[in-house]
Formats: C-alpha cells, sequence, structure tokens
C-alpha cells in the first residue's frame, strides 16, 4: 500500500522537463559545473585562435583561407577518430544545417570587422544569445527563466564594456559591414541550437564529423575559383594554421557542443561570451594592451551572468511526486 505522505525525491542539477515534451539534456547533470568549464574552455581557445589567427591575417593569410583550413582540418581529425564511423546513419538535413552555419559564422564575422570596428562587430555578434533565448521562447515555446534572463541582459552589458564599443573610435557605419555582424550573431545562434539537436542524435563528436565535414566540402569548392591557397603552406605559418585548425577549431567546438547535450543551448550561448573577457586578458598578458576600468567592470558582469547560470543549475529540484 502505497503511503500517502509521498516523499518526493530530489534531483541535483536536473532541470524539469519543458512543457513541449522535449527532454532536458542527457549526462551528468549532478556535475554541472564540469559543462560550465567546458564552455569556459573552449572560449579560451577561441580567445588563443583569434590572436594567433590576426598574426596570421597580418602575415598574408587571407581569412576566408584560414577559414577553410580550420574546417579542413577538424574533418580530418574527426575522421581518425573510430566512433564517428560506427555512429547512427542519416541525418543529412541536420549535418548541412549545423555544417554550413560553422563554415559560414566566422567568414561572416572577418567581413564584418573587414567594413568596421572591431568592437562593434563584437557587439553585433554577441547578440546571437538574444536570438537563441527569443527564437526558443517564441518557436520552441520554451520560456526562459529568470535566471537565464538576468544572466543575457548581464553578459551582453559586459560584452559591449569589454569590447570599449562606447570609448573607441567607431568610424562610419557601413550597412553591409552591419549586416554581415548581424548574419554571424544569426549563425552563431543557429550552430548552437542545431549543435543541441544534432548532438542528442549523434553524440558530440558524430555532429562535429558531419559538420565539419560539410563546411569544408563547401569552402574546397568556394576556394577552386580563388586559386591554391600557397599563404598557408609556407613554413613560418604552418604551425599557426595547424593551431587554429586544431586546437582553436576542433578541440574547442567538442567541448562546446558537449556542454550543450549537458546544460540546454540557451545557458551554454550565454556562458559562451567568455570569449571576449578572455580575448582581453590575452591582449594584456600577450600584447601589454592594459585593460580599462569599464573593460574590468565588463569582465566582472560577465563572470557574474555565467556564475548565475550555474549556481542555478547546480541547485537540486524538486522532482514531481509519481
Amino acid at each position: 500500500m502505497v503511503d500517502n505522505a509521498r516523499e518526493r525525491s530530489i534531483v541535483p542539477g536536473r532541470e524539469a522537463q519543458g512543457g513541449d515534451g522535449e527532454r532536458p539534456p542527457t549526462g551528468p547533470a549532478d556535475h554541472p559545473t564540469m559543462a560550465f568549464a567546458a564552455v569556459a574552455a573552449a572560449a579560451l581557445l577561441w580567445a588563443l585562435a583569434a590572436v594567433v589567427a590576426r598574426s596570421l591575417f597580418d602575415d598574408g593569410v587571407e581569412p576566408l583561407e584560414l577559414v577553410q583550413a580550420r574546417a579542413v582540418l577538424s574533418a580530418l581529425g574527426l575522421a581518425l577518430v573510430p566512433a564517428v564511423w560506427r555512429g547512427p546513419r542519416g541525418g543529412l538535413r541536420e549535418a548541412l544545417v549545423l555544417g554550413l552555419a560553422i563554415a559560414l559564422v566566422n567568414a561572416a564575422y572577418y567581413l564584418a570587422i573587414e567594413r568596421l570596428a572591431v568592437a562593434v562587430a563584437i557587439v553585433l555578434q554577441y547578440t546571437g544569445p538574444a536570438i537563441l533565448v527569443g527564437w526558443t521562447a517564441l518557436v520552441e515555446k520554451r520560456r526562459p527563466g529568470r535566471d537565464v534572463i538576468a544572466a543575457l541582459v548581464l553578459a551582453f552589458a559586459g560584452v559591449v564594456l569589454v569590447s570599449e564599443v562606447f570609448a573607441g573610435d567607431l568610424g562610419r557605419l557601413d550597412l553591409l559591414g552591419i549586416a554581415f555582424g548581424i548574419a554571424a550573431a544569426v549563425l552563431f545562434a543557429t550552430y548552437t541550437l542545431q549543435s543541441e539537436r544534432a548532438e542528442r542524435r549523434f553524440g558530440a563528436v558524430g555532429a562535429l564529423a558531419r559538420a565539419f565535414a560539410v563546411a569544408s566540402l563547401f569552402w574546397i569548392v568556394t576556394q577552386i575559383p580563388r586559386g591554391w591557397p600557397g599563404a598557408l603552406f609556407e613554413s613560418e605559418h604552418v604551425a599557426g594554421v595547424i593551431f587554429v585548425g586544431l586546437g582553436g577549431t576542433l578541440a574547442p567546438f567538442l567541448l562546446y557542443i558537449w556542454a550543450i547535450g549537458h546544460l540546454r543551448s540557451e545557458r551554454a550561448v550565454i556562458a559562451a561570451t567568455l570569449e571576449p573577457l578572455f580575448a582581453g586578458l590575452i591582449a594584456w598578458v600577450w600584447l601589454d594592451q592594459v585593460l580599462g576600468p569599464l573593460q574590468l567592470a565588463g569582465g566582472v558582469l560577465i563572470l557574474v551572468a555565467v556564475t548565475t547560470l550555474q549556481v542555478r543549475v547546480a541547485q537540486p529540484l524538486l522532482a514531481p511526486e509519481p
């Protein structure tokens, strides 16, 4: 006989299933800190890769050639993983959407930087988290919690301060450059949301293997009319290109997509705003570019935003009564 005073079980770190019937992220929900740490590590690697990429651009490497090299090196690296070949088949649509979004996001960002001040391009790209949260709320009926909304506002304010968009010379606001910046934000949100779906079906490795196969094929076909990318193979560039491809692309994307599978895309994309903070810190340490008071304040806001999300996910929630 069932006791009338039913005891409710404690489920650490697991968010209740949404009303849309979609299952919550799977995996070690009792260790959400690991997932946030994975996003932080991915953001740090992306920031390091940006510094290395900038030095390659200054030495004559074309941005679109480096984007192609990132995709091809990542695809080749994933092809060496046996689990890729043993995974489930199909998923062409998911692979196309994810692959094209990953292929184009950096191209759009680089083109935005070409026409706009870097600070403006950064702020435009990091409207991506707001786009994703809005999409999941309006289209997928996944209403964000108050902690997500608060973290979103804090993180975006932090990005604005870290990038010094108000303090720098913004130059002429080129409309095409703004369009590229908005496209980068949309693609950022797209690949994050699509990664959540693909990770459920194929796992992080399988999802990325399909995505980078599509991305590398896209860039190889696009590059053919432009000729052989000889600058990539010059001896002084090879080490940097390999790092950007494997250490700055393959590794952080694996970490990011794995984390999305354990956090929800809304939380992971906000945590990814650590990237401009890390870029500022790297410039401070590596390039002797001193961070001003507003940039430091922005970094604090980003850290508060990510900490707010991590603490909320780590809190045990009461499971529904049977």
